[in-house]
């Protein structure tokens, strides 16, 4: 009836997936747990190989990296049931009830269910510019999710037929990291499907330090760049294109994309969601003043 895939990279998903068999068996449901690691090749898969020893659960290891795409098109072509629960290895399910608030969901006529994120408030994080974006902008009350809800549309926790899923996919073509979650979104919405936003969270423990959240967030502009020039996406339904295009409108692309990495720096050093926004806008605009 339902099959929990998790893609994970060079993380422990031991405990995230003993939480998930414990709620799982609770709930007397037929299901498989389906973990698979992108060929990161790393030490924790030592431990990642003891999830085989549950029930319905497999752990398996990639030898090459295919990406975020292509290894969840791999995951939901490898399960068995119905219903596809997609979940982040470097989750923690921050309900008791979780399985059961998705196993409710199968009686809906609606077709794709997001749970959404939470960030733990801990001390070490206060810091960090991904702990603030993320309680900015992705730690959303359920009910504004469902106001705009291809927008926070995560890849991290959600729950959709498979019959669906296969009629989407998420775009292999995006290799670098970030905005599949957004394309594949606008997909389901254009061939008439709702997605319903709920209060079933995941605490999102994946925390990244400032670079190297800063040199993912390039690699997500990167992608909104080659969605934008392959015709995959309406410019129109992201603000930040919108931006670019009356900035490019007044022949200052070229000049605004200069100042990306004065920008890069002040995000960095002040651990700034504002400057990080200036970032976003700045590069975009290098990047497409090279193809001007």
């Amino acid at each position: 009836m339902l099959s929990v895939l998790i893609p994970t990279y060079n993380y422990n998903a031991f405990s995230l997936v003993e939480e998930l068999h414990r709620q799982l068996t609770l709930e007397a449901i037929i299901f498989e747990i389906i973990c698979l690691d992108d060929g990161s090749n790393s030490v924790l898969n030592n431990e990642n190989k003891k999830i085989n020893t549950f029930v319905f659960s497999t752990f398996n290891s990639l030898k090459i990296n295919i990406g975020r795409s292509a290894i969840r098109n791999l995951l939901a072509k490898k399960a068995k049931y119905k219903w596809l629960l997609f979940l982040d290895a470097d989750v923690k399910l921050a309900q008791p009830n979780f399985i059961k608030s998705y196993i409710a969901c199968f009686k809906s006529d609606k077709t794709v269910f997001c749970g959404g994120i939470l960030y733990q408030n801990k001390k070490e994080n206060f810091d960090l510019l991904r702990y603030k974006y993320g309680k900015k902008h992705e730690e959303v009350f359920y009910k504004k999710r469902n106001k705009n809800s291809e927008k926070y549309f995560f890849t991290s926790n959600f729950l959709i037929k498979k019959s669906v899923f296969n009629d989407v996919n998420f775009e292999e073509k995006l290799t670098k990291y970030g905005r599949e979650d957004l394309l594949f979104s606008l997909e389901l919405l254009k061939i008439g499907h709702q997605i319903k936003h709920l209060p079933n969270e995941v605490y999102h423990l994946g925390i990244d330090e400032n670079l190297l959240f800063v040199s993912k967030t390039k690699q997500a502009m990167e992608n909104i760049v080659f969605l934008d020039n392959m015709h995959l996406i309406d410019a129109n339904e992201m603000p930040l294109l919108v931006i670019v295009r009356k900035i490019s409108s007044f022949k200052m692309t070229k000049i605004v994309g200069k100042f990306y990495t004065i920008f890069e720096k002040l995000t960095i050093m002040r651990s700034s969601v504002f400057f990080l926004s200036c970032m976003k806008i700045s590069y975009v605009c290098y990047l497409k003043s090279k193809h001007e």
